[in-house]
């Protein structure tokens, strides 16, 4: 497991998933698990740095997860939830 909790800056794998429409790489979101999303290459969107290179999203069509709490992370969860509720 790995100890991941509190504030991280997002980094974009490629094209940004529209759930990150006006969400900008380094922009931080809050994080609250002692675990990571493996085996998931083809699908992620958005990476985290903490003590090595993380998942912090996984999208595929409109399908997504992220392993951030977009409800905790203030201003910047919100849009993402905004952009979600827009698919």
């Amino acid at each position: 497991t790995i100890p991941h909790i509190g504030w991280n800056a997002l980094k974009f794998n490629g094209e940004k998933h529209p759930i990150f429409k006006y969400v900008n790489e380094g922009d931080h979101v809050y994080f609250v698990h002692s675990y990571a999303a493996m085996e998931c290459r083809d699908s992620v969107s958005a990476l985290t740095e903490y003590g090595a290179l993380l998942t912090a999203a996984a999208c595929r069509g409109n399908v997504c997860g992220t392993q951030f709490h977009p409800e905790k992370s203030g201003d910047v969860g919100e849009r993402i939830i905004e952009n979600f509720l827009r698919l």
